[in-house]
């Protein structure tokens, strides 16, 4: 394998980081929000980008993602406008429903950002602990434009409505298997978000409190704060990385890198097929080009590249099954994934020996209670013997 001319280039001036360190100091709140927003991910939350991502070729879904993922199954069921579609893995099931189909069409942009900007703010408002502690999320309109997603206030208010127009109507429920014995269970199917308004500049979304938002808020990763002035491509490119990078953290701590195969990205991006591809260059390449090209532009920061590698010759087929994007996180980046891994590891040690504990105590009285019991029976037995005297 060989690079590609669209190798990420460390900027002039500055010196790359080797590898992360392996001891590292847990990251201030204040230092990860200079940087980056704190984002709840899921099995669920992964499903519903997916499917937003999809958008109209919603029934292509099955066959493409078979390719990628052969340990997942998705089915998509059909009736009349509604549409469900079921996503199971080794560890969970997702249930996903769309009351309205023609809603879902083209990258449905406002909405797929729409809702990892409300995931955010709830992480920030409403959710902590696995527990939903108000049943709405406000935000001033102006953010919207401030943080680069909008460039006007009447764009920003038609794409809030447009997006919360989709997101009202998306129903979920299912369950994730969480460690070896916690299952997360969210049994009925229901809205996540039961309505959103406008009124003088704020934006209000309506959380419904029937849902198990732990269901939907299992894991935490981070995404840069750039993501939401990126093209559309871009963006999901981007939280497709980081969403992948909790999951790798081993590898970024060990290495400084992993990395993500040309052909998942190609589903991801709801690239079209190469079989009978006239132009994949075009239709394929050129939009993964595209999209490194605009990450890189908005990151400018050798901590974080992203590296294309493929053998140049290559036929499409190849350039998809045998290339991959090697993705390098250091510094900041690498201390906030290894941060949440050994915060993570660090609840669920504390959990084991709280059950450990537990477990003693409710030992230590069972043996308290026998010896009390036996002693009895000793001291019954003493008063029950005749007199040989």
């Amino acid at each position: 394998m060989s690079k590609s001319k669209y190798t990420s280039k460390p900027l002039q001036g500055k010196q790359q980081t080797e590898t992360p360190e392996t001891s590292i100091e847990l990251l201030t709140e204040r230092d990860r929000q200079k940087d980056f927003y704190n984002v709840p991910t899921s099995p669920a939350t992964d499903t519903i980008l997916k499917v937003m991502g999809t958008g109209s070729d919603l029934a292509t879904l099955p066959a493409r993602a078979k390719g990628v993922n052969h340990s997942q199954k998705i089915e998509v069921l059909q009736n009349g406008n509604k549409r469900q579609v079921i996503v199971s893995s080794g560890v969970s099931t997702v249930t996903l429903e769309l009351a309205d189909i023609d809603k879902l069409v083209g990258s449905n942009k406002p909405a797929k950002k729409m809702f990892v900007f409300s995931l955010i703010k709830m992480n920030e408002q409403a959710f902590s602990e696995g527990t939903l502690r108000r049943n709405y999320i406000q935000f001033p309109l102006q953010e919207l434009i401030d943080i680069g997603y909008y460039s006007r206030p009447q764009s920003a208010r038609k794409g809030f409505n447009d997006a919360m127009d989709i997101l009202t109507s998306l129903k979920v429920k299912g369950t994730l298997q969480k460690g070896k014995k916690k299952t997360i269970e969210q049994s009925a199917i229901e809205v996540l978000f039961t309505g959103a308004n406008i009124k003088k500049g704020t934006c209000t979304i309506f959380l419904n409190e029937r849902i198990n938002w732990a269901f939907v808020a299992t894991f935490y990763t981070i995404l840069p704060k750039y993501y939401f002035s990126l093209p559309n491509r871009a963006s999901d490119l981007l939280y497709y990385i980081f969403f992948l990078a909790r999951q790798r953290v081993r590898e970024i701590e060990e290495r400084g890198y992993f990395t993500i195969g040309l052909r998942a990205v190609q589903e991801r991006l709801n690239l079209p097929s190469e079989i009978g591809n006239s132009n994949p260059d075009r239709t394929i390449k050129q939009p993964i080009e595209e999209a490194v090209t605009a990450i890189e532009e908005a990151s400018k920061d050798i901590e974080f590249t992203i590296t294309p590698i493929y053998n140049m010759g290559d036929p499409i087929a190849n350039y998809l099954s045998n290339g991959y994007l090697k993705i390098e996180l250091k510094g900041k980046y690498a201390k906030d994934f290894i941060a949440l891994s050994k915060e993570t590891a660090k609840q669920i040690q504390t959990a084991q020996k709280r059950r450990e504990t537990i477990t003693q105590k409710a030992l230590a009285a069972n043996l308290a209670k026998k010896m009390e019991s036996e002693e009895a029976s000793e001291k019954a037995r003493e008063q029950t013997k005749p007199d040989t005297e």
